[in-house]
């Protein structure tokens, strides 16, 4: 039993055979009350109480910090460092204690109370970015808004326990942004992010970046991101299409989702307004944003652009007919035409406004932006396929600088 009087856990365990070589009882007493202090602060964080978080803190620790060998990918293969201790890591660390350089009185002091602490901390640090939008770490929340479930462990790789608080940051906000510019490549691609088709490209990810500093970091990543196939004009290799393939779908809806909010407060933001992403990927809200198809569901009103109903389709569900709306709002629209709804499209959020006039008018720091950034906003009178083309192709330029591989270099400063 454990001092809760519960039966032992794999952290309990792992506890009991890190203190065991420690015979002088005042330094045993301290690395007892130092372990057990982070424990309770990772189970009951925010004052959730969560009895797997100090495990998966582990697990995400000793993966990143020590794992060098994973499951061959063919059937009948054994599990190796990368899946044991996501498993069975207690017993990991016995087997592989060597490595760790762990056994011995002063080693298992040193895990306790100085590696332990840093990695929990760390940790503590992530589950906060990932629900609260916090400056210099925006990347860990959109990961999180992704469920992109190996983000916690991912950016523990290329920490170190003598990292300063800032530089701990930096690397956190520099490995979420790589995830964040790689994890959206791949979805608008229609390239699957999930737990078991990632885990491998994980495994090499993080033993490419293992305690490296924030200069060789920012360098391995942006290498990365530079000489991959896969971006947002599409994949030669995998023959997709990128944004002009994107369509709303099953798979689709989420990412889709995220999107247009990134794309919403991307220009918002470079046009002198408040960064109110979270809110518009806030779900819990008494009016969230729904996804806004500017044609309406309609077939007749597009006979003369669509020769089929199926046309017609897949037409509208491309990203460059679709629009963040307030769901009230979305809802009211029905099955108005696009020139029915555009006078209401000015008083909704600037990239939804900037389909119509008014939005050009006296709107300085909006001209600025879209000059700066050479982005080819436009009004619209009406919205057939070679209109929503276009609308397609500004996403697909706001996007390749939304998620720039040049952002990783903003940390080095």
């Amino acid at each position: 039993m454990n001092d809760r009087g519960k039966p032992l856990s794999p952290v309990d365990m792992l506890k009991a055979y890190l203190l065991a070589p420690i015979l002088d009882e005042d330094k045993r007493r301290n690395a007892n009350q130092v372990w057990k202090k982070n424990v309770l602060e990772l189970i009951t964080w925010r004052g959730e109480h969560e009895v797997e978080r100090d495990a998966a803190c582990i697990k995400a620790w000793f993966r990143v910090q020590y794992a060098e060998s994973i499951r061959d990918r063919k059937a009948g293969s054994t599990d190796k460092d990368w899946e044991l201790i996501g498993s069975t890591f207690h017993r990991w660390v016995r087997d592989n204690h060597l490595r760790l350089k762990v056994g011995g009185d002063n080693e298992n002091l040193a895990l306790i109370t100085d590696k332990f602490p840093f990695f929990s901390k760390a940790y503590r640090i992530v589950l906060d970015a990932s629900l609260n939008y916090t400056p210099g770490l925006e990347a860990v929340f959109y990961n999180a808004h992704n469920e992109f479930t190996w983000q916690s462990t991912v950016l523990f790789a290329p920490l170190v326990v003598t990292d300063g608080d800032e530089v701990v940051r930096k690397k956190l906000a520099v490995t979420a942004t790589y995830l964040d510019i790689w994890l959206m490549r791949q979805t608008v691609n229609y390239i699957c992010v999930g737990y078991s088709s990632t885990s491998y490209a994980m495994y090499l990810l993080c033993n490419d970046i293992r305690g490296k500093s924030l200069p060789e970091l920012v360098s391995i990543l942006t290498n990365k991101l530079t000489q991959s196939d896969i971006t947002f004009d599409g994949s030669v290799s995998k023959g997709r299409a990128g944004i002009n393939g994107l369509s709303l779908n099953q798979f689709s809806r989420r990412y889709i989702y995220h999107l247009l909010a990134r794309v919403t407060s991307f220009v918002e933001v470079g046009s002198g307004k408040s960064d109110l992403f979270d809110k518009y990927v806030d779900r819990s809200s008494p009016n969230p944003c729904d996804i806004e198809h500017i044609w309406a569901n309609d077939f007749d009103q597009y006979r003369t652009e669509c020769v089929s109903q199926q046309e017609f389709d897949g037409l509208r569900n491309r990203v460059g007919g679709l629009l963040p709306l307030p769901a009230d709002v979305n809802r009211s629209y029905q099955d108005k035409s696009f020139q029915d709804k555009s006078p209401h499209y000015a008083k909704q959020n600037l990239y939804v406004a900037s389909l119509t006039g008014s939005t050009y008018e006296h709107q300085p720091q909006f001209d600025n932006f879209r000059s700066t950034r050479g982005l080819p906003f436009k009004p619209y009178q009406k919205f057939g396929k070679a209109e929503q083309l276009e609308r397609t192709l500004l996403i697909k330029q706001m996007a390749n600088q939304i998620w720039s591989h040049e952002r990783l270099k903003d940390y080095l400063v």
